[in-house]
């Protein structure tokens, strides 16, 4: 037979309300309560039925996220700050993967919102806004996270991306490069900034700009460590060699020290490497890699907490961006 709430309540001598506001993690029951509570519902095996109480209270308990794709581990580490901050109020998290697809993004925003979520957290790759502001008035809040959209009126969570091209360019000068190469990312506002930041650095330590120091990377037919290896062969085949690496991710990096080794340029000695991302297999290479930390799992935690903020009774939404800094994190392929 089906355990009901009721049933619960009955059986411990205390009200619904009571039993419902330990399903909702409020903290206004005492501990003893609480743990009298969860124990009996262990022992009877209780399942909340979520579709009853979406029809009854409105929510769904779901929030969605919409990032641009599944193997950027930036994003993974927002995910993992978004789940350990909800969970423990009683949500789950939608992922959903655009595919940098700008629609298959949208096809995927429509069909979160078809699932009633709660709110709606996005990392878009629209490049204007019109597709959201035709979306009108939603009663799930959409909160824009990584990637900002000029002109459309959303809370917003970020990292400065100018601050992550100016700390890794200033790292490499402070090391002793005087001819950094830059290995920059995709035609986004965010890449922009980070190679802003890049030019600034260069600029306020009066290091000469080299044109020829700038090397896309964004070939889409082959995976990022390719594109790092073949684009560090292209700079030692060229007029100008750097003395020092900068990259937009940590696997184009990987893929920059690989080749510098395979022609017997020792790391950092003879050409110091910096990737972007600080995921956790670089530390464990045979150079380890420096890289800026993005903070994502942070990232992650603070929107969680804006979103409950938000859904919480008194509805209360940030009313201007949050904005968090990248950190440089040091290890041997810049640093002797």
């Amino acid at each position: 037979m089906t355990v009901r709430l009721k049933d619960i309540a009955s059986d411990l001598n205390l009200s619904k309300m009571t039993i419902s506001k330990v399903l909702r993690g409020q903290t206004d029951i005492s501990a003893a309560t609480k743990a009298r509570v969860l124990q009996r519902m262990k022992e009877l095996n209780y399942r909340p039925n979520i579709a009853a109480s979406s029809l009854r209270t409105g929510n769904t308990f779901s929030i969605g996220l919409v990032i641009p794709s599944l193997e950027d581990p930036f994003f993974t580490e927002i995910a993992r700050g978004l789940v350990q901050t909800i969970r423990a109020k009683g949500y789950s998290l939608l992922i959903s993967s655009a595919e940098e697809d700008p629609e298959i993004e949208r096809r995927e925003i429509e069909l979160q919102l078809s699932r009633q979520v709660d709110a709606l957290l996005v990392a878009s790759v629209q490049e204007s806004p019109e597709f959201f502001t035709a979306l009108g008035a939603q009663k799930a809040p959409i909160i824009l996270i990584d990637r900002k959209l000029p002109s459309f009126a959303a809370p917003f969570i970020g990292v400065r991306d100018q601050e992550i091209g100016y700390i890794a360019a200033v790292h490499l000068i402070k090391a002793g490069c005087s001819k950094p190469a830059y290995l920059r990312g995709p035609r986004t506002a965010a890449a922009d900034l980070r190679y802003s930041g890049y030019r600034a650095a260069l600029h306020e330590f009066n290091i000469l700009f080299r044109p020829a120091l700038v090397v896309e990377a964004t070939e889409m037919d082959r995976n990022e460590y390719r594109r790092g290896y073949d684009a560090m062969n292209r700079l030692q085949a060229g007029r100008i060699r750097p003395d020092g690496v900068m990259c937009y991710t940590d696997l184009i990096a990987l893929g920059v020290i690989d080749a510098a080794l395979e022609k017997n340029l020792r790391v950092p000695e003879d050409i110091a490497v910096v990737g972007c991302g600080n995921l956790p297999s670089t530390r464990e290479m045979r150079v380890p890699l420096s890289s800026v930390d993005l903070s994502g799992l942070e990232v992650g935690q603070r929107t969680a907490k804006l979103v409950l903020r938000a859904l919480s009774a008194d509805g209360v939404a940030p009313s201007r961006d949050l904005m968090l800094s990248p950190k440089m994190i040091v290890r041997r392929s810049s640093q002797s």
